[in-house]
């Protein structure tokens, strides 16, 4: 089974933070922060983008200026470090104000960071454990979170927490009598439909779609059940016109793969992709789904590629880099979060969707040639990066790109163990497509 870190969680190690741009010609791509390499990804009405990290246990955000410059605010201690971030969200009323979940690697507490106040929202029992944890905006724009806490015995009880017009926390129960015993701490993902608040809920070999009745309490929906497989780590979730979208991470005994729901009448799951989930975002008819998948170099040396699918299977992209958050715009551009090089930067897409770029490119031969093509492309350069163990990847050959889209590089290295990496920057929007061997984009179900 491909694992690496914990799934649930995965620790975040960053020891500074920097607010700078780099230009890739001819278009710019922004760097957020040059020392963190995990973040979230929001943005407010207006488009504008706020990007969360912490540096040990301080959490920072970092809003971009209409100059393009990255402006970082300190927005307080977080009581651990050992830390991940669950949620990052931008509420407009009564003014606005940028709230952001984060969470203990192992379980033993959640806060919530609202604008410089920072509120602790759940601490369990001894040898209990929280679950993937969930943030969204209510139909009053204010933070509403949800969690779930696993005890010893298996039992586990789904929290609902929101927020009146002060600042302390009301915490709802939404199951009672420990339902459902699960194996692993249950994931968790607050969402609005119809102006009000319903939770999903991943555990062991199901999800649940939760909704408060009319007269009090709550009544569950079941979107998935499997016997083969369990979901784990993050869970997303967003309704669009009359269906409540849903994804996460499922694992398999020799596979990892990244699943989404829809339910309205009836409810259907495909497979999207290979991977780890990281977001979900409502388009004009489907939602599209972000994602990051890896190969190992070595046991402890992982290379990502961000991958983004709009559901189900309608179309697929794979990117240079791990992509760490991925959001539509209410004027319906796209914007990215990738890690790069140890680095968290930014890049935007206009309306109406990603460019519609796929790169192959097939295996390097005896001599030492290798060659492939952009799709979507009539011009500008491939650069081809050699991947390389415990060290930063080098880049061996630029290439240019014929009018047909086909490009081609000599003078690599045949051997079974070289990893070669092409990437096409758009010229447009600078986002930087992939091409990472051995990684399948767009397994639909």
């Amino acid at each position: 089974m491909r694992m690496h870190g914990n799934l649930r969680y995965v620790k975040l190690e960053l020891i500074g933070l920097l607010a700078a741009l780099v230009v890739a010609s001819p278009a710019q791509a922004e760097l957020v922060t040059s020392q963190a390499d995990r973040g979230l990804l929001a943005a407010a009405v207006d488009g504008t983008p706020y990007a969360a990290y912490t540096v040990g246990r301080d959490l920072f955000v970092a809003v971009r200026s209409p100059q393009g410059l990255w402006r970082a605010t300190r927005l307080g201690r977080l009581p651990g470090a050992n830390v991940t971030l669950a949620g990052i969200s931008v509420s407009e009323r009564p003014h606005r104000y940028v709230s952001v979940l984060a969470e203990d690697l192992h379980g033993r507490w959640l806060s919530l960071a609202r604008g410089s106040l920072i509120t602790s929202i759940a601490r369990p029992a001894a040898r209990s454990s929280l679950g993937p944890a969930g943030l969204t905006l209510d139909a009053a724009d204010r933070p509403a979170v949800a969690y779930a806490v696993q005890r010893p015995s298996g039992k586990t009880f789904l929290r609902l927490v929101t927020f009146g017009q002060d600042v302390r926390p009301r915490t709802r129960a939404i199951t009672q009598k420990g339902f459902p015993a699960s194996a692993l701490p249950p994931g968790a993902a607050p969402v609005l439909v119809n102006g009000r608040l319903h939770v999903v809920e991943t555990y062991t070999s199901a999800a649940i779609d939760w909704a408060p009745k009319a007269r009090g309490g709550w009544e569950g929906q079941y979107l998935f059940a499997s016997r083969d497989g369990t979901p784990q780590g993050r869970v997303g979730a967003v309704y669009l016109p009359s269906i409540l979208w849903t994804a996460w991470t499922q694992v398999y005994p020799d596979a990892l793969a990244v699943l989404l729901t829809s339910s309205s009448d009836t409810q259907t799951t495909w497979t999207l992709t290979q991977g780890i989930f990281v977001s979900i975002a409502g388009g004009d008819n489907a939602p599209e789904v972000g994602a990051y998948d890896w190969v190992n170099l070595a046991e402890d040396w992982p290379v990502y590629a961000g991958l983004v699918v709009r559901g189900p299977a309608d179309a697929t992209w794979q990117l240079d880099g791990r992509l760490e958050g991925y959001l539509i715009a209410h004027d319906g551009s796209r914007q990215l979060l990738l890690s790069r090089d140890g680095a968290l930067e930014w890049f935007h897409a206009p309306a109406p969707s990603l460019p519609s770029i796929q790169i192959t490119m097939g295996a390097v031969d005896q001599s030492g040639q290798v060659s492939g093509s952009v799709v979507g492309a009539t011009g500008g350069t491939v650069e081809i990066y050699l991947e390389l163990p415990h060290a930063p990847r080098r880049l061996v050959v630029t290439s240019p790109v014929a009018a047909d889209g086909s490009f081609r590089a000599d003078g690599l290295d045949p051997s079974p163990g070289a990893l070669y990496r092409a990437v096409y920057a758009d010229p447009e929007t600078g986002i930087p497509f992939g091409f990472l061997p051995d990684l399948p984009v767009g397994v639909s179900d």
